[in-house]
């Protein structure tokens, strides 16, 4: 069965990611078409570069991916990516978008103008970090006449472009709802920022043939590195639970 497919961001939950593609491709589904923001856009066009979901796996857990991150004191940013490294052009091999196996769509916004933008085409490397860059963890991406941040920060599940596909569309969601708040000055506040990001969310929903997620993703933190297998193994279990019954 050809699908299309969206991917949401959710930094070092994107190993639920891998694990829900695998349980896909395992079970015949052809990926045709992804559309992708944060870490959701890097998995999506390493995944469109040919990069299996067991290979971006052993990435994420290597030395060699840790030593792209470096202290950046603040300056713009309060991390900074070595983007020359090579483990980099493992990642994303591809020169530009439209050089992908699978056609790509990416979700980034414009801190300039302050739109959702969506790419098919371009700078393959430069767009991708753009979309993952949340401020002020990363700083944006220059590219073209744009300064590119982080998409999932006004559209997370960026189901909207693969409505001009003709294929049925599956999303993998890294944030569950939650249910209830601590009752705080921190906690109301944490919840009303909550709700008013997955505002978005909950539309993009509404249009997915077959939505995933797992409510035990709340468990894990977006960014400790520390449980990349655990999360693989619940994305694709509970993957291999909804096919089951879809």
């Amino acid at each position: 069965m050809k699908i299309s497919l969206a991917l949401s961001g959710g930094a070092a939950r994107g190993a639920f990611h891998l694990g829900a593609i695998e349980a896909l491709l395992e079970r015949g589904y052809k990926i045709e078409v992804i559309s992708g923001s944060s870490i959701g856009a890097i998995i999506g066009a390493s995944l469109a570069s040919g990069v299996s979901p067991k290979e971006q796996l052993h990435i994420y857990k290597s030395k060699e991916f840790r030593k792209i991150f470096k202290m950046n004191f603040f300056k713009e940013s309060l991390v900074k990516i070595d983007k020359d490294k090579e483990i980099v052009k493992k990642i994303v091999p591809i020169k530009n978008l439209e050089d992908a196996k699978i056609k790509l769509y990416i979700t980034t916004i414009d801190l300039i103008s302050g739109k959702v933008l969506v790419f098919d085409k371009g700078d393959a490397k430069k767009i991708v970090l753009g979309s993952s860059a949340l401020i002020p963890l990363f700083k944006p991406v220059k590219y073209k006449n744009y300064r590119l941040a982080d998409g999932g920060i006004m559209d997370n599940l960026p189901v909207a472009p693969l409505k001009r596909e003709d294929l049925p569309i599956f999303a993998i969601d890294l944030h569950p709802d939650e249910v209830g708040y601590k009752n705080s000055f921190a906690g109301i506040l944490k919840r009303m920022i909550f709700l008013a990001w997955r505002s978005s969310v909950q539309k993009s929903k509404n249009s997915c043939d077959l939505y995933i997620t797992d409510p035990k993703l709340g468990r894990y933190s977006l960014f400790k590195f520390k449980h990349l297998d655990d999360l693989f193994d619940l994305g694709y279990k509970r993957t291999t639970e909804i096919l089951n019954s879809f």
